[in-house]
């Protein structure tokens, strides 16, 4: 599937890609500070030898790494989305997220807000790579929207909050151990998108 699941591809003979997708997991599940190399190895199955072989610039640039690769995930998850009507466009992107919170017995979290809420968010690279990350899928969805008939203002509005929206579907997943949050707010996001057309 994607992010913020447990890895489980160890079969991959490529060891860098492991290790981010093991380091994406775990910020998403625990938060940045609290993820270290040792906990990427173990999750990886990836050799001590390689860490910084692989990341020279650190912890930082296994970070980076993540959030680009997470951003990726969900915009290729997007962009196979083929839905003619806005409301379409809405529930495939929510749907993302509600298989990861269903697969994680809502505990998954997006790597991408945890760093932006983490001090290591205060980083100005990393900080860069959490505005390019949702910056890219609000794109994403605004010329989404436009394509399905939505006009331009609102398409950016409607995308923005859900980009919001999900994020904090996730916590609040996360904090009631249930999906039921991310269904009410998709059924609210597909009412404005509603009213919106």
């Amino acid at each position: 599937m994607m992010v913020v699941i447990a890895v489980q591809d160890q079969d991959s003979d490529d060891v860098r890609t492991r290790m981010v997708r093991a380091a994406a997991t775990l910020i998403g599940a625990r938060g940045v500070s609290a993820t270290s190399f040792s906990d990427v190895l173990e999750a990886s199955g990836a050799p001590r030898g390689s860490i910084y072989h692989h990341f020279p610039g650190g912890k930082r640039q296994l970070v980076a790494e993540a959030v680009d690769w997470t951003s990726e995930q969900v915009q290729g998850h997007q962009r196979a989305c083929d839905a003619t009507a806005p409301t379409s466009v809405i529930e495939h992107f929510v749907d993302l997220w509600r298989q990861i919170v269903t697969a994680s017995g809502a505990h998954a979290g997006c790597p991408i807000a945890a760093l932006a809420t983490d001090p290591y968010g205060d980083d100005p690279q990393l900080a860069a790579a959490v505005e390019r990350a949702f910056g890219a899928w609000t794109a994403l969805l605004t010329d989404q929207l436009t394509s399905a008939g939505m006009g331009g203002s609102d398409a950016l509005a409607v995308a923005t909050t859900t980009v919001a929206a999900m994020e904090g579907a996730l916590i609040l997943c996360r904090a009631r151990g249930t999906v039921a949050p991310l269904d009410a707010i998709a059924t609210q996001l597909t009412q404005l998108v509603t009213a919106r057309t």
